[in-house]
Order: C-alpha cells, then sequence, then structure tokens
C-alpha cells in the first residue's frame, strides 16, 4: 500500500526501475496505463537522497519535461484548460513518432519517477486535441542537470513550432514560439 507523501529510497527505486515497475518519466511523453476511475499511475518524485510519493496521473495525460515546461509555460498552460476540452473520451492508439510512457502492467501499473525540478502535466482532453504539438514542444526543449537546484536548457529543434488553440472569443489563435 502507498499513501501520499510516503518515502522510498534511491536504492528501493532503482531496485523498481530495474525489475520493470518504475519508468523515469524526467523527460516526458504520453502516458498510456489506467485511468483516475481505475486507479490511476502514482509519481514520485526525487527529493534529495529519497523519493517521495506526490500524486497521480492518468493513461493518456502529457507530461512535458522540465526544459519544454519552462520555456514553453504559457503555451502549455493554454492546452491544460479541462473544460473546454472535456467531453466523451476514447481511447486511441498515438501515431508511431510520439514518445511514449508505457506505465501497463498487468498486477499494477509502472510507477513514474521525476527529478525534483518541475514539469507539466497536460490533461487526457488537450493532450489528444494538441498531441503532435506538445509532442514536438517536448522533444524540442530538454534540459540537463549542471549541479544541485542547476540545470541548462538543451535546444535540439531551432525550427519555429506552431502552436494553435481554439479560443471562444477569438477562435483558433496562433503562437509562433522559436527557441
Amino acid at each position: 500500500m502507498y499513501y501520499y507523501k510516503m518515502k522510498l529510497s534511491l536504492e528501493q527505486m532503482e531496485e523498481y526501475v530495474n525489475n520493470g515497475r518504475a519508468i523515469d518519466a524526467t523527460m516526458g511523453g504520453l502516458i498510456l496505463g489506467r485511468s483516475h476511475d481505475d486507479g490511476g499511475i502514482y509519481f514520485w518524485v526525487k527529493k534529495g537522497n529519497y523519493y517521495s510519493l506526490e500524486g497521480e496521473v492518468e493513461g493518456y495525460e502529457y507530461i512535458l519535461n522540465f526544459g519544454a515546461t519552462d520555456f514553453f509555460e504559457e503555451s502549455s498552460k493554454r492546452f491544460h484548460q479541462y473544460e473546454k476540452h472535456k467531453g466523451d473520451f476514447e481511447e486511441y492508439f498515438p501515431i508511431s513518432h510520439i514518445k511514449i510512457l508505457d506505465t501497463r502492467r498487468e498486477i499494477e501499473p509502472k510507477f513514474l519517477l521525476f527529478d525534483d525540478n518541475k514539469f507539466s502535466i497536460i490533461n487526457k482532453f488537450s493532450a489528444k486535441g494538441y498531441l503532435e504539438t506538445i509532442d514536438k514542444m517536448n522533444k524540442a526543449i530538454t534540459y540537463k542537470i549542471i549541479g544541485d537546484n542547476l540545470a541548462e536548457r538543451i535546444f535540439h529543434n531551432t525550427d519555429q513550432i506552431e502552436i494553435k488553440f481554439y479560443d471562444e472569443l477569438e477562435g483558433f489563435v496562433q503562437i509562433n514560439q522559436s527557441n
């Protein structure tokens, strides 16, 4: 049994990774796995010399890595508008180039592990509608830890990313963001 803010050692999590019970999710991707209604997927955040259980995500949500979260902060907030995008949800097969975090297992879903940097969670409704753009954002900018509480952005793609979202007052709005 696991509970919020529960702590596990780095060694225990390394064993979970080695045994296929946990996935390093620091670089983001589309989550495949259980919905919240079916128990969800726990995520743990590294806090120095241990991991802390910080919450639950669900299948088809998209995790943006720290670099993309930081650089595309305003855009990711616009994508993550649950009320605008909610509705009936049907599972789908993402196209092959989408980065996947597959948590599915017969017994219990794999845990997702994050370092102590920030990341964004895009709800499954918004992720489905903007999947290719969100995935491009996630792959365009990552990061490298360079010291305690220090990270360096790494730009993988210097092309302009067209970010389109729907605004009820303005219709489709496009933001062209270059890195």
